[in-house]
């Protein structure tokens, strides 16, 4: 009897150990299963880290957009960085321009500056032909009338009309076309400002002049430093000689060129070119003038 139940007790065990070995082989099982499942779901840490080409583009295209044009050193190290984007619309672009124009106002900069003409032609009869030099001093025109200054830095004329260059108040309505273009650590602006007219006499004065707006020395009366001499101000100056005048004055196909330095915003240079045109009715006859104008500015010093 009592042989008999020692074997029932060993059997007993024998079941006993061989359950739990199964159900520990299952737990082992299950686990390794969610694992193997986990791993296939999230990338390792090599996989997370490398981009797909899509963003590896995107982030070489965003960092040639921001590190175009820079300089480095024999090192690596980055100097001053050029100009990354130029201005696009019209807006930008004048307002680029009117911040040089009037830093340059502002800080009284030193600069050289040079007013030609080239192209005269006066059609007229053979008695205001006698006068034609006369004529070609009012408009300001003719190798007699080249104007030539070097302003110093800081020490700029106490007449406020003697300035040779003025702030630039120009909006984009002022300009038919804009662009601007990045040359190393340069902006390069073309403004083509729309054509304008002017008349002076004794029942009518009027000016339309958008170039005026740009920077260049213009006001009343008649002085010989003004760049653009209107109808109003040719008029002013004949009148007391000639009664009765009549002046009408026009100008097209404006184009100014602009090179602003990118690091400070300072013009580099500067120069104003645009077409006149000058009918003039005094007591000696009559006719029309006209020629092409150019202001030069170069070496600013600020």
């Amino acid at each position: 009897m009592k042989k008999a139940l020692a074997l029932i007790l060993a059997a007993a065990l024998l079941f006993g150990f061989a359950a739990c070995g199964k159900k520990d082989a299952d737990t082992n099982a299950d686990t390794t299963a969610a694992e193997t499942t986990a791993a296939e779901e999230t990338p390792s840490e090599t996989q997370a880290a490398v981009p797909s080409d899509e963003s590896t583009q995107a982030s070489e295209d965003a960092t040639a957009a921001v590190s175009e044009g820079e300089s480095t050193t024999a090192a690596g190290e980055t100097t001053v960085p050029a100009i990354t984007a130029a201005p696009t619309s019209t807006e930008e672009i004048v307002a680029l321009y009117n911040s040089a124009v009037n830093s340059a106002f502002d800080a009284k900069a030193g600069f050289d500056k040079e007013r030609m003409t080239d192209n005269e032609k006066l059609d007229a009869g053979v008695a205001l032909k006698a006068f034609k030099s006369l004529v070609y001093k009012f408009m300001g025109v003719g190798a007699e009338n080249k104007y030539t200054e070097s302003v110093a830095k800081g020490k700029w004329d106490s007449d406020t009309r003697r300035h040779y260059l003025r702030k630039s108040t120009l909006t984009a309505a002022d300009v038919t076309k804009a662009t601007c273009t990045a040359n190393g650590n340069q902006y390069t602006i073309v403004l083509n400002v729309k054509g304008g007219s002017s008349k002076g006499s004794e029942n009518e004065k009027y000016t339309n002049a958008p170039i005026d707006k740009c920077g260049i020395c213009v006001g009343k009366e008649d002085k010989g430093y003004y760049d653009h001499k209107t109808g109003e101000v040719i008029y002013d100056a004949v009148a007391g000689t000639y009664a009765g005048a009549v002046i009408e004055e026009k100008y097209d196909n404006a184009k100014i060129t602009a090179v602003v330095d990118g690091a400070t915003g300072h013009l580099v240079k500067l120069s104003v070119e645009f077409d006149i045109a000058v009918a003039i009715d005094i007591s000696v006859g009559s006719g029309t003038a006209t020629a092409r104008t150019h202001i030069y500015y170069k070496n600013f010093k600020y």
